[in-house]
């Protein structure tokens, strides 16, 4: 067990990490005088990944939608409802899942030892049969049509189902029914002994903690059965080309304003901080040209061709990413091709200086109040861990980002590479 120090001197904070050998993260950051304690066990385990190489090199494709349906059933107990279980303690649990990532947690006041040995129990001791598989079924096609019934659900991953021919990002996370009829006990085991093993988890603590007595309570907790368990599965991401697959997609639904999403595909990524560091440049640059006191964004809604809907983003994963500009409005065909016209026009005249530096010391200021949320430092560092970077490192990657990163950033390639997704 090799236990190391994180600091990071602008925040004066310290994230303890205990690298265990059986290859399981454990992170502690002791938050002082702070009531609320919070824990997350995570598995770097998500909707993209259900196809892949196992321990015996035979290639596994699951159904859609098996690592939520997973994360489900890991709540399942033989004899306890675990949600109830968390309540008597004082504590609320939840869970989620996304492209990358399971994530289960709870937060307390009280009894925080109790609530997280009832947490890594029960992740690590999953009760699934037939029986409970078969009446979670009915339960999470109840979810995916609340879903399909959500414009703006469904105007993003229509434009992502777009643009995307091969990549697994195309797809909702849940599956579609179809999917999730066809999912089986079989499926989840194996999904399950797969990747929730100590070399693809990690778990986060933070909250007013002894780091010398915590790391001995979770060596106590945490079964050895489990700590030898060494499966896990290759990840295997089909080739996509670089042009969209499609170049728009129209579906009517009963909204009052018609709502709309413009993409461009981008690059294959990675994860990990040369792509972290991209994506902040990326941040800088879609935050002087489209925020909300740019121009095109005064400009557009003072003529009425946009509202308070109209917002942008940079994703990117394990094999994608892509720029996305959307909200309401009437005329979603002018209105994409104006995005376009402000990248050209941004890439003939770039950022000012004066400019950069306010957005840069924006970012960074936000990131440094946001430290007197332990919720906001739990949920940043999980979103950071799983694409490769510590959260303490944020403020050094943002600040060696310079006005040359971010004047080279939006030069892009936009010929078959953008998909408008539209819903009247």
């Amino acid at each position: 067990m090799i236990i190391s120090e994180i600091y990071e001197s602008k925040l004066d904070e310290k994230i303890y990490k205990i690298a265990h050998p059986s290859g399981l993260d454990i992170f502690v950051l002791p938050k002082k005088d702070y009531m609320k304690k919070y824990a997350y066990f995570i598995t770097k385990y998500g909707a993209l990944y259900n196809e892949f190489i196992d321990e015996n090199g035979e290639n596994v494709k699951l159904p859609l939608g098996i690592a939520h349906f997973l994360e489900h059933k890991i709540f399942e107990d033989k004899e306890k409802d675990m949600f109830s279980e968390f309540a008597r303690l004082g504590a609320s649990v939840n869970a989620y899942t996304n492209f990358a990532s399971t994530v289960y947690y709870f937060s307390t006041v009280n009894k925080f030892n109790d609530s997280l040995k009832l947490l890594v129990d029960f992740v690590l001791t999953p009760h699934i049969t037939d029986e409970n598989v078969e009446k979670e079924k009915g339960i999470i096609v109840q979810e995916i049509k609340m879903y399909d019934d959500d414009p703006n659900w469904r105007v993003y991953f229509n434009g992502l189902s777009a643009m995307y021919e091969n990549h697994p990002i195309k797809e909702d996370i849940a599956g579609t029914e179809e999917t999730v009829n066809n999912s089986y006990v079989d499926d989840l085991m194996k999904a399950y002994n797969t990747f929730y093993s100590p070399n693809n988890m990690a778990l986060f603590i933070i909250g007013d903690i002894d780091f010398e007595t915590m790391k001995d309570y979770v060596q106590e907790i945490i079964p050895k059965t489990y700590l030898n368990k060494k499966e896990y599965g290759k990840i295997v991401i089909k080739d996509e080309k670089e042009k969209v697959n499609k170049d728009s997609v129209e579906m009517t639904m009963n909204v009052p304003t018609p709502m709309f999403n413009f993409f461009i595909k981008g690059e294959k990524a990675e994860l990990n901080g040369y792509h972290f560091k991209k994506s902040m440049i990326n941040r800088i640059a879609l935050d002087y040209l489209f925020g909300k006191s740019s121009e095109f964004y005064n400009t557009y809604y003072e003529k009425g061709l946009i509202n308070d809907s109209f917002g942008h983003e940079y994703s990117y994963g394990l094999g994608y990413s892509y720029f996305n500009f959307g909200g309401e409005s009437s005329d979603a065909d002018y209105m994409s091709k104006k995005v376009v016209e402000t990248i050209e026009k941004y890439n003939k005249e770039g950022i000012d200086e004066l400019s950069f530096a306010r957005i840069k010391k924006k970012i960074m200021g936000r990131h440094i109040s946001s430290f007197n949320s332990i919720q906001y430092i739990a949920n940043s560092f999980i979103n950071y861990y799983i694409k490769g970077v510590n959260l303490l490192d944020f403020l050094d990657i943002v600040e060696s980002i310079n006005v040359d990163d971010i004047n080279d950033s939006l030069k892009l390639d936009l010929i078959g590479k953008t998909t408008l997704s539209k819903i009247k």
